[in-house]
């Protein structure tokens, strides 16, 4: 169902699904160190944390193929608080427990409800930008994603993650957020007339889409697990280990409105190529660096830009192609596609760090990147 809008109703609608998904992003940027940091503490090997922290994502891909029916069924914004709720009671119910096993399940059902967050606001986003401003428009949403992601492992490091308070701060974020949603619902825009697509298909239509995706949750995946645990067997503390994945992140925050706008005016495959490549150079140094505070920090903060200009750009790209229930499948076709990076994002390259130590994370998010750079110049040379 087409329903004309004006400038000032778009604009409201895409503030309150970027407020909402920032505020969000705060618990999933705490959730991911703090359950390493639990983990780590009691002695739970590298390659189990990676293991453990796969269940979010392996919700992920198992939800996100009966999102568009259920968006189409009950309505967007419905979902969006379905899932908030359901998010906030797995999160309370993680801080009552310190068993492995109890965390496997309730992380697999977290992703499961996660995701709707994100396959809605995404939707909402793409469906109300312009197509002239589409490309600054997903920046800003980007940079408020990596200022929730950012403040997450900060806040973190001001509360401790002992105890049952940091799980209460994620909880009390997401009835935050779904007092956003509640705010803004009469601008979401509306699916319902329109028959659900597979998000499935969307393998054969944006396969390179999808690849960045992909990688990009890789990256995500192995820093919000297992960075900590590379900056403390680097030396650092506790404290400046979490500060420096906020860093990472706060990279994003800083350039991804720079990166959007640069693609509105050039191409945004170029920019993806470049920003692959980037990422690659980055990882490379990472290892050498934190004995050497300021310059580690400074490549991380462009390391963080330049992989969520990956995901700027695949998203740009999604809303350029398509519209209505296409894109919502498009939206849910991409939350599988991070899901399958984050679910092999921490076991990877937990299982490269018990094997090769610290050079092992690097190794493993340079090879995949430039591998994403190839790809996406390969299929930008056969239009």
């Amino acid at each position: 169902m087409t329903v004309v809008m004006s400038d000032g109703a778009r604009r409201a609608g895409i503030a309150g699904a970027i407020a909402c998904t920032t505020i969000f992003a705060l618990t999933v940027g705490l959730s991911f160190p703090l359950l390493s940091l639990v983990l780590e503490h009691q002695g739970i090997s590298e390659a189990a944390i990676g293991i453990n922290a796969a269940m979010t994502p392996l919700g992920i891909v198992l939800a996100s193929p009966f999102y568009p029916r259920l968006i189409e069924r009950f309505g967007s914004w419905q979902v969006a608080i379905g899932s908030l709720l359901l998010s906030a009671l797995l999160i309370l119910s993680m801080g009552l427990t310190r068993s492995f096993g109890a965390f496997l399940v309730l992380r697999l059902m977290l992703g499961m409800a996660d995701v709707g967050i994100f396959i809605v606001s995404e939707t909402w986003i793409n469906q109300l930008a312009r197509p002239e401003t589409r490309g600054r428009v997903v920046g800003i949403y980007a940079t408020a994603l990596s200022v929730g992601f950012g403040a997450g492992p900060f806040t973190l490091a001001l509360i401790g993650f002992q105890g049952f308070a940091p799980f209460a701060v994620g909880a009390v974020c997401c009835f935050l957020a779904i007092g956003v949603v509640l705010a803004v619902r009469a601008y979401a825009p509306d699916v319902s007339g329109e028959t659900p697509v597979s998000p499935l298909g969307f393998l054969r239509r944006a396969p390179t889409l999808l690849a960045a995706i992909c990688v990009y949750a890789f990256w995500e995946g192995a820093m919000l697990s297992l960075f900590p645990v590379f900056g403390l067997a680097a030396g650092l503390t506790v404290a400046v280990a979490t500060s420096a994945l906020s860093v990472a992140f706060l990279g994003n925050t800083a350039l991804q409105v720079p990166i959007g706008w640069l693609s509105d005016r050039t191409s945004r495959r170029q920019v993806m190529v470049l920003c692959a490549l980037l990422t690659a150079l980055g990882a490379v140094l990472l290892p050498g660096l934190p004995d050497r505070l300021p310059l580690f920090l400074g490549v991380l903060f462009v390391f963080g830009a330049t992989a969520g200009g990956i995901y700027t750009m695949a998203m740009s790209e999604l809303g350029d192609r398509f519209t209505g229930s296409d894109l919502v499948a498009g939206n849910a076709a991409f939350a599988i596609a991070f899901g399958v990076g984050g679910m092999l994002g921490g076991p990877i390259t937990g299982a490269a760090m018990q094997f090769m130590g610290n050079g092992g994370f690097a190794g493993g998010v340079a090879l995949i990147f430039v591998a994403m750079a190839a790809l996406a110049h390969l299929r930008r040379r056969r239009g």
